[in-house]
Formats: structure tokens, sequence, C-alpha cells
């Protein structure tokens, strides 16, 4: 934790030295609202989603777009991470007496993410003001599913970042497996077929973070084991993360690069 905190800082006071571009860029951030505009206008034409409304969809947003923005804020070293992998310079980070993994993690903080974070709450409030239905249990629960969406962001950040010790590019698999799995869970999984679902809730499990609390706590059902599916999706997540980036270390190690 006091390396994590270190590096932090350090790569904090970087980012952060020219002050008229670090508000410029959250202020942008906070401006850039076209994927949640895009659900507004679609709700203004048809009213639902499935028979999910604004409201409800907007808390999926939020949950999904607060654990997006804190893992670009603190581990963005993970989306140029083939960069690392392909100039060398990863080696770099294996010699020095700390932690490869958070080395990358902290290789960049990206402030300007702050932007996205607080839009998400934004629009989570919004949400939460206009679902009066919901039980008050959800407040607080709530922070430990935005957590649950950080560390989830995170592990397939890592894993996918991963890819990049066997392939040298993974810049299409992020943008696939990350980013348009990411924008697919700000909708009910009920919209998409069975597989896609599937897909999304035990292999890039953003569904059980953003999907099957909200089920319960809309009363589309009263199945108390969605509350968990956060917190399995964490734990099964787990040691798939260590096992992939574990193997990558080994596969980046042993061809001597």
């Amino acid at each position: 934790m006091r390396l994590f905190l270190t590096l932090f800082k350090a790569s904090f006071r970087s980012e952060a030295q020219y002050k008229f571009d670090f508000f410029v860029n959250i202020l942008g951030n906070i401006a850039i609202i076209g994927d949640f505009l895009i659900t507004v206008f679609i709700l203004m034409r048809f009213k639902n989603i499935n028979g999910w409304l604004l409201q409800e969809v907007s808390l999926m947003y939020a949950i999904t777009e607060f654990g997006f923005g804190v893992y670009r804020f603190i581990g963005d070293g993970f989306n140029n991470f083939e960069l690392l992998v392909l100039s060398g310079k990863f080696d770099t980070l294996l010699i020095r007496p700390a932690s490869a993994l958070i080395q990358v993690m902290l290789q960049k903080v990206d402030l300007k993410r702050i932007g996205m974070v607080v839009q998400a709450l934004a629009v989570g409030i919004w949400g939460l003001q206009r679902c009066s239905f919901i039980d008050n249990s959800i407040y607080i629960y709530l922070p430990l599913l935005l957590i649950a969406s950080v560390v989830v962001n995170t592990q397939i950040g890592i894993i996918l970042a991963a890819v990049a010790f066997w392939t040298g590019k993974n810049e299409d698999i992020v943008i696939l497996g990350h980013y348009s799995s990411r924008t697919a869970a700000q909708y009910p999984a009920s919209i998409y077929n069975k597989l896609f679902s599937s897909i999304l809730t035990f292999i890039i499990p953003f569904f059980s973070v953003s999907y099957y609390p909200l089920v319960y706590y809309t009363g589309r059902s009263e199945n108390t084991f969605y509350l968990f599916a956060p917190l399995l999706a964490v734990v099964a997540m787990t040691p798939i993360t260590y096992v992939i980036w574990s193997a990558g270390i080994k596969r980046y190690s042993s061809t001597g690069t």
C-alpha cells in the first residue's frame, strides 16, 4: 500500500503540474456525456427499454461508468501496455524492487478521468432521486457496488493488457473486450440474446455488477442471490487475473526480450 501511494503521488504531481490543462481536461470529460444522451434520446422516443425506465437505466450507466472512470484514473498504464512490451521498456519495471503490476498501473494517472467519475456520480444521483420506489438499503449497498465495479474494470483491464505478452499488440481486443462490452452493460441484459448476456455475466462480468443487483432493487425479482453477484464476480476474477498476469510475465521473461 505504501508503494502504491508513493507511485500514485508521483504520477499525480506529474500530471497536475500544468493546472490549466488539468482543469480543462476534467471539464471536457464532464461535458462529454454522449453515451448517456443517446440513452436519453432513445427513451424519449420509446419511453422505456424493454420495460426499464430512464432513471433505472441511469443507475446502470452510473455504476458502469464510475468503475471504468476510476480504473482509467489509477490504472491508465494498462491502457497503453502494449507500448511497454513492444519497446522493451517493461524490462526496466521487472528489475526494480517493486511489483511490476503496480508500476504499470501507476505509469500514468489520467487526471481527466475525474470528469468521467463526477459525471457518473451526477447521473447516478439523478437516477436515485427519481427511483423513489427503491428500498433505502440501496444507499448502504451502492458504495459496495461501486467498489466492485472499480475492481472488475481493473481486473478486466489487467487481463486484456496481459494479452500483449503473447500477441505484442492488444489494442483491438481492449476495444472489443473492455470498451464495447462496457458500453453494452449500460443497458439491461434482457435486451440482448442469451449468449451475449451470458458472456457479459460470466466471462466479462459487467452485468453481475450493473444489472442483476438492480433487477432485485427495482422489484423485478425477489431473488436475494442477485445481491451477491458483484462479490462472486470479484472473487472469481481474482485468481483468473493473477494466473493470466503471472503467465504473461513468465512468457515475457522466457523470450529474453
